[in-house]
C-alpha cells in the first residue's frame, strides 16, 4: 500500500479514557512504539484501516512476545466501549465495525494484555471511506436513488433510502427545518433510518440527498418525503397531585410534590429488555417503562416503611394488561401485589394498604428496590410513588428505654449498639463525633447494629447519640454519650515477592493490575459495605457486614497460562470465608479458605483445577460469601504460575542486583535498566523507607533501620518490579 501524508488535520483531539493520551490523526497502516498506557513497546506493533462498503476493518499486530496474549479494541464513537479483537496469524488481532458513516472519523486504540502486564497504543482517528490508495477521480455519480417513508410514530419518521454506487458505498443527507443529518449504507442495499425528536401530529417535509465519498451527486437530488407524525400515545395530562401529606407522614421515591430518596437508581442494569426513562408531560417528570417485561428501581438507601401505612402510585398505560409491583427487602425478600383494575388511557390511582406485604411475610423495615412486571413488551408511565402514614393526627409521643453502648471495638471502626421504642414502630438514631454526624434507624424495640467506620487507630472518641421519631420527637434521656477507644492500627499485608513475569494481578500495590478499571462494589444487592482502605500506607479492601460481595473486572481476564490464585484475608470477627472466580455463563465454584486465623494476616495459595467449571480463560468476576455480618480485609489478589519454566524472572532479565546481603549500614541496588523507586518493608509489610532514584546503579542508607530481615522492592522505569530478600546487621 502507497504511504501517503496524513489526511486529516486536527488541533487538539483529547481523548477522556483515564490516562490515555493525545489522539493521533492516522494514516491507512504503519508502525509505531508509541504507548499511552501501562508497559511500554519495545519493538512496537503494526495497525492498519481499511473501509469496505460502510465496515471499517482494524488490524493490530503486536512485534513485541507475550505469553497469554488478548487484545481489546477501545473505540469511542461517541461512548467508550471496550470490544475482545480476533485473534488471526501470529499476534494479529483483527475487527470490523459495520455500519459506519462515510466521511466520519473512527477512533479507537488498542490494549494488548498479557501475563504479567499489559500495554495501549495510541489512540488512532481514521476518516471512514479512505482508502489511501492513488488512483484516478472518482467520477461516477450515485444510481437507481430512492427516497420513501416508512413506520411512522408520534414523535418518528422511518425514512426507507436507497442508491447504488461503483465505490461500494452511499450517503445521504437529510434536512428538515433547520436541522441536517447524515447517514450511510452499502450500495443497493436499503437504509431505514429513524428521524426522531419529531412532534406529535405534525406534517414534516424531508428534503434527501445521495452522494458518494468523492462528493458526487445523484442526479435525481433531492427526493422530498413529505410525512406527518401520529398524534401523541401516553398521557397528555400528569397524574392527579397528591395531598399534602406533613414530610414525617411520608417517604417519597418519585414525586415533584414531596422530598424524594437522593441517590435513587430508576434503571439498574438487572438484564431487563425494557428501560425507565423520565419525561415530560404537562410540565411534571414522570417515569416511563417502555418494552416492559419487568424493571427495577434500587433506593438510593433504604426506607424504614414501619411507620408507614400504605404505598401510593399512578400508572397510565395504553396498552399494558397486567401489571404488579413488587416491594423487596434486604432481609426477607420480595413479595407483589397485582395493579387492578388497570384502565387504558387514563391515570390509575392506587393506594395499597402495606399489609398487603406484610400478610406475605416481608419485613418492611429495611426495603431497598421495588421492581414492575408487566405482560411483556408494553409501555407504562409512573408518577407519585411514595410510602405514607394516612392517620392524619400528629404524632406528639416521645421514644422510650433509649440505650446506646459500645459493642464491637476494631483499629478503625466502632460498632455501637442502639435501641428505643416508639408508637410508630421505627427510631431514628442521629450520632455525632467531631465534625461528623451520621443517621440510621431502627425497629422500635430491636438492637440496632452501627458501625462507625473509616476511623483512626488508638484513638479516643466521643459518640453522642440522640434517638427521635420521624416526627422529630426526642428521647427524654437524649442524647447518650458512649465512649470508645479504638484498637491499634492493623498491619499491612505480606508484600508479595513472586515473580511479576508470572502474576496476573487484580489487588496488589505490589503487581500493575491486570484489569485496570475494576468495580470493587458493584450493586448485586448485598447488605456488604466495602471501602478501600489504608493499612500502614498498603492498600486493602475491607468488607464489613459481609454476607457477599462482587468485584467486577469490567473486562475479562486470561488467566489460562496460570495455576495459582493468591489472596491474603485479616478476618476481625469472621468465622467463614469462601471466594470464587467467575466465567461467563456465569459459572462459579465457591472454595472455602481455611484455616481462618482471627487477627492476622492468612495467605492462601488456591490451585485453580479447585474451581471446577470454571473459564480460567474468561474469568470476568469474583465473588466472596462470609458468615454474615462479619468483617474482613482483604489484599494481594492475584493469579500466578509457579512452575519452573516458561517464564523468565525479571531479577535476571534485567540485572537487577541487591548487595551486600546481609547488608551493615548500606547497600547497592543496580539494574541494567532505569530504577525508579525502591522501598523497603518489614516481614509484616510496613513501608520502612522508599527512596526515589534515576539512573542505573544508586546506594540506599539503611543505618536508621532496625536488624532484622526485609524486603526490597525494586521498580524500574519501564513499570517492571523486583522483590527479594535482604537480612539487616
Amino acid at each position: 500500500m502507497k504511504k501517503i501524508t496524513r489526511l486529516l488535520l486536527f488541533l487538539a483531539a483529547t481523548v477522556a479514557w483515564g490516562n490515555v493520551a493525545k489522539a493521533q490523526n492516522t494514516e491507512c497502516a504503519g508502525t509505531s512504539t508509541v504507548s499511552t498506557q501501562a508497559d511500554p513497546f519495545v519493538n512496537g506493533y503494526n495497525y492498519s484501516f481499511t473501509t469496505s462498503g460502510t465496515d471499517v476493518t482494524v488490524t493490530f499486530e503486536l512485534l513485541d512476545t507475550k505469553v497469554g496474549l488478548v487484545a481489546y479494541a477501545w473505540t469511542n464513537n461517541p461512548g467508550f466501549v471496550e470490544t475482545q479483537l480476533v485473534q488471526g496469524a501470529g499476534q494479529s488481532f483483527s475487527k470490523t465495525f459495520t455500519g459506519q458513516t462515510i466521511g466520519a472519523t473512527f477512533s479507537v486504540a488498542c490494549k494488548f494484555a498479557y501475563a504479567g502486564g499489559m500495554a495501549v497504543t495510541q489512540t488512532f482517528l481514521y476518516t471512514v471511506g479512505n482508502t489511501c490508495v492513488a488512483g484516478p477521480p472518482d467520477t461516477e455519480i450515485p444510481a437507481a436513488f430512492t427516497a420513501t417513508v416508512g413506520a411512522v410514530t408520534s414523535s418518528t419518521v422511518e425514512l426507507l433510502l436507497n442508491a447504488t454506487d461503483n465505490s461500494g458505498a452511499v450517503t445521504y443527507q437529510i434536512t428538515y427545518g433547520t436541522t441536517t443529518l447524515t447517514t450511510s449504507s452499502n450500495s443497493g442495499v436499503q437504509k431505514s433510518y429513524i428521524v426522531s425528536g419529531l412532534t406529535p401530529a405534525t406534517a414534516y417535509s424531508f428534503s434527501v440527498s445521495a452522494h458518494d465519498a468523492a462528493g458526487n451527486q445523484a442526479a435525481n437530488n433531492p427526493v422530498v418525503v413529505p410525512a406527518t407524525t401520529a398524534a401523541a400515545v401516553g398521557p397528555q395530562v400528569s397524574a392527579p397531585a397528591p395531598p399534602a401529606y406533613a414530610a414525617p407522614k411520608v417517604s417519597s421515591v418519585f414525586s415533584e410534590a414531596f422530598a424524594n430518596i437522593a441517590g435513587t437508581d430508576f434503571n439498574p442494569n438487572w438484564g431487563q429488555s425494557g428501560s425507565n426513562t423520565v419525561i415530560q408531560v404537562a410540565g411534571n417528570n414522570t417515569l416511563k417503562m417502555a418494552n416492559l417485561n419487568y424493571q427495577g428501581i434500587q433506593f438510593g438507601s433504604a426506607i424504614n416503611a414501619l411507620p408507614m401505612t400504605h404505598l401510593h402510585l399512578d400508572v397510565f398505560t395504553t396498552d399494558e394488561t397486567s401489571l404488579q409491583v413488587f416491594c423487596i427487602s434486604a432481609s426477607t425478600g420480595e413479595k407483589f401485589y397485582q395493579l387492578a383494575p388497570l384502565n387504558l388511557n387514563a391515570w390509575n390511582s392506587y393506594d395499597i394498604p402495606l399489609t398487603a406485604f406484610t400478610s406475605q411475610g416481608l419485613g418492611i423495615s429495611d426495603l431497598i428496590q421495588f421492581k414492575f412486571v408487566g405482560s411483556g413488551g408494553k409501555t407504562s408511565y409512573l408518577d407519585n410513588l411514595y410510602f405514607y402514614n394516612s392517620d392524619p393526627t400528629p404524632d406528639t409521643q416521645a421514644p422510650t428505654a433509649f440505650t446506646a453502648t459500645a459493642g464491637l471495638i476494631a483499629s478503625d471502626a466502632v460498632t455501637l449498639l442502639l435501641t428505643g421504642t416508639d408508637n410508630s414502630g421505627a427510631v431514628n438514631y442521629e450520632i455525632t463525633y467531631g465534625t461528623t454526624t451520621l443517621n440510621t434507624s431502627g425497629i422500635s424495640g430491636v438492637q440496632k447494629s452501627f458501625q462507625v467506620t473509616s476511623l483512626t487507630g488508638s484513638t479516643d472518641y466521643s459518640f453522642s447519640v440522640v434517638c427521635k421519631d420521624a416526627t422529630g420527637n426526642l428521647a427524654a434521656n437524649s442524647p447518650l454519650v458512649v465512649a470508645a477507644t479504638t484498637l491499634s492500627a492493623l498491619p499491612g499485608a505480606p508484600v508479595p515477592t513472586f515473580d511479576p513475569t508470572k502474576v496476573i494481578s487484580i489487588f496488589s500495590n505490589t503487581y500493575t493490575s491486570a484489569a485496570p478499571a475494576v468495580n470493587y462494589n458493584p450493586n448485586w444487592g448485598q447488605s456488604t459495605v466495602q471501602s478501600i482502605v489504608q493499612l500502614n500506607g498498603n492498600d486493602a479492601i475491607k468488607y464489613a457486614n459481609l454476607g457477599y460481595q462482587g468485584v467486577d473486572l469490567m473486562t475479562t481476564i486470561n488467566a489460562g497460562s496460570m495455576n495459582k490464585l493468591h489472596l491474603d484475608v485479616y478476618p476481625i470477627d469472621e468465622t467463614a470465608l469462601q471466594i470464587t472466580p467467575i466465567s461467563p455463563g456465569p459459572s462459579e465454584k465457591l472454595f472455602t479458605l481455611t484455616p481462618l486465623n482471627l487477627n492476622a494476616w492468612n495467605s492462601f495459595d488456591i490451585p485453580l483445577t479447585t474451581f471446577t467449571g470454571v473459564d480460567m480463560a474468561n474469568v470476568f468476576q469474583f465473588k466472596f460469601v462470609g458468615a454474615g455480618g462479619k468483617t474482613s480485609y482483604i489484599d494481594n489478589l492475584y493469579f500466578f504460575n509457579d512452575a519452573s519454566t516458561g517464564f523468565t524472572a525479571v531479577a535476571s532479565d534485567k540485572g537487577i542486583a541487591c548487595f551486600p546481603n546481609p547488608v551493615v549500614n548500606n547497600f547497592i541496588v543496580s539494574a541494567k535498566t532505569e530504577i525508579n523507586q525502591v522501598i523497603v518493608r518489614n516481614l509484616l509489610g510496613q513501608s520502612m523507607k522508599t527512596v526515589m532514584m534515576t539512573g542505573l546503579t544508586n546506594t540506599i542508607d539503611l543505618s536508621e533501620i532496625a536488624s532484622g530481615n526485609y524486603f526490597i522492592t525494586i521498580k524500574l522505569a519501564n513499570g517492571q518490579l523486583s522483590t527479594q530478600k535482604i537480612v539487616k546487621l
